[in-house]
Formats: C-alpha cells, sequence, structure tokens
C-alpha cells in the first residue's frame, strides 16, 4: 500500500498532542484537575550504560548501570482571576518547609501527577503517574503594559523519582480488538450525553 493511502486511512485513529488531561494531587488534600494546564511533557525513561572494552582491541559492550525516570516535568498554567493554581502550588509548597524554615519530611510533601493522553474520542488511551512528585519552582510572573490582552501563565516544575504507565486500549487479538473498539465507543456516547447534560 503506498503510504499516502495508508496515512490517509488511519490518520482517525492518530493520536493528538492537544488531546490531554492532568490531575494532580498533593499533601493535605491539595488537589487540581490541571484544567488550565496549557502545555506538559510526559517524562522519559533512560537506561543509561557504560563501555567495557573485554581486550586491547574490538568493539566495547554496553552495560547497565542506571534507569533514569527523567526525574522532572514542567507546567504551564494559564492563570484565571482566582490566581487559584499560583495558591494550590504555594500551599504545596509551604508544606514543605515551616516559619523559621525547618524542612519537612519527604512523605508530609510528597504527591502524584497524573498525565493522560486521550483518544479522538476524549477517552484515555495512555497514563503516567508521576510518583514522590512535587513542585520544586513556581516560575516568574511577567507583566507588560504593551500586552494588555495577554493572558497570564505560570511555569512549575515538578520534581519526582519514578514514573509508571498504563494503556487503556492494548490490542489483544481480534475479538479483543472489536471489544475494545465497541468498548469505547459506548464510552464515547455516555461522555457525550452526561457532557450536554451538564453544560446545556
Amino acid at each position: 500500500m503506498h503510504i499516502n493511502r495508508f496515512i490517509k486511512a488511519h490518520v482517525d485513529n492518530m493520536a493528538r498532542k492537544g488531546k490531554y488531561e492532568v490531575e494532580i494531587h498533593g499533601p493535605n488534600g491539595l488537589r487540581s484537575r490541571g484544567m488550565r494546564v496549557t502545555a506538559v511533557t510526559m517524562p522519559a525513561l533512560t537506561i543509561e550504560t557504560t563501555q567495557h572494552t573485554p581486550s586491547s582491541a574490538g568493539p566495547p559492550s554496553n552495560y547497565i548501570n542506571n534507569v533514569s525516570y527523567g526525574g522532572e516535568v514542567t507546567m504551564t498554567f494559564m492563570l484565571d482571576h482566582t490566581y487559584e493554581d499560583r495558591e494550590l502550588m504555594e500551599q504545596w509548597q509551604h508544606e514543605m518547609f515551616d516559619e523559621v524554615w525547618n524542612l519537612s519530611y519527604p512523605d508530609d510533601y510528597h504527591g502524584t501527577v497524573k498525565i493522560t493522553q486521550l483518544g479522538v474520542d476524549d477517552l484515555p488511551i495512555y497514563e503516567v503517574e508521576l510518583h514522590q512528585a512535587f513542585p520544586t519552582s513556581l516560575g516568574e510572573l511577567g507583566f507588560s503594559a504593551e500586552s494588555m490582552n495577554e493572558m497570564q501563565t505560570m511555569d512549575v516544575v515538578f520534581k519526582f523519582r519514578t514514573w509508571t504507565s498504563s494503556y487503556e486500549n492494548s490490542p489483544s487479538g481480534l475479538l479483543g480488538g472489536l471489544f475494545n473498539k465497541f468498548s469505547r465507543k459506548l464510552k464515547s456516547k455516555v461522555t457525550k450525553k452526561i457532557g450536554s447534560k451538564i453544560f446545556g
């Protein structure tokens, strides 16, 4: 099959960069659905290696010496007139130290962050959960008289230790694939009906 025909036949099933959700869970009930997150990157997973040459000549071998989960992600938030997301992140950071800058135990401020890739039907297809996550940096807020109509944004850097992933639409044979497809269509219809009832 010609590549252009293949792309045209399957383009409707391709994942879109603009289809995602973010869910943030901090300590002491701090929580955000990330509705105003305008940009985020899922972390990488890197197997780090060192080279070893068994003799004075010949190609070296690579041996694993570490596993890196990326360590941090940056989210960009749009800020509304309540500055709710900024307040939430500041509250979370204040869980990390007290008024005389004594540092808290990690268990007291660790949280989780979920980043979900949605399909064209707005249902989850892939999710990454960051473990032992917490916001280490709240970006500067810029102001300018020349940007009267520009939305205010804020960058937040989250550090984390590891992440795990889950796939919601893994192929499992012909019958499994057909069942998944039917199930997703049904969920999509239900989600749309609920949305239309809530939002009119």
